[in-house]
């Protein structure tokens, strides 16, 4: 028969991507924030003082659709923008001590939902699809 779209690696990880952002997006109701808030808030709790451009690198986001998130949790007063010394067309973006405290919820509610993604994998099953989506990744990102 040949090509099959249904089966085909591309569509797969797609499809996939959607029903895992999907099952995010309902884990985080609770909290008033999309997976896209948690992605940017997560990052902010690993690297301080980032300029808005790096966390839009970062966070592979573009940088107007990332404006407007930072709209949003600076709002709920989880982020704060200041502008940088020597270049105030730039802002360092710092998590607040409020985002903080949603981290380790935030990081939880990520691993439930991974574990239930993976169920019946094996530890060396995750740990090779995990190689080879970087793999992926890797070949593709300079390309």
């Amino acid at each position: 028969m040949g090509f099959e779209s249904d089966k085909s690696i591309g569509f797969l990880i797609a499809k996939a991507r959607n029903v895992l952002k999907n099952e995010f997006e309902k884990e985080l109701k609770p909290y008033a924030l999309s997976y896209a808030h948690r992605v940017i808030l997560i990052r902010l709790s690993e690297k301080e003082g980032l300029t808005q451009k790096e966390l839009a690198q970062d966070t592979y986001f573009e940088q107007s659709n990332l404006t407007l998130m930072l709209d949003k949790l600076e709002l709920k007063g989880l982020v704060k923008r200041s502008a940088k010394e020597n270049d105030r067309r730039a802002y360092i973006i710092t998590i607040t001590p409020e985002g903080k405290k949603l981290r380790d919820s935030l990081i939880k509610m990520g691993e439930d939902v991974m574990e239930k993604a993976l169920m019946g994998l094996s530890k060396e099953q995750k740990k090779a699809f995990s190689e080879m989506l970087q793999l992926v990744y890797a070949n593709l990102k300079h390309s």
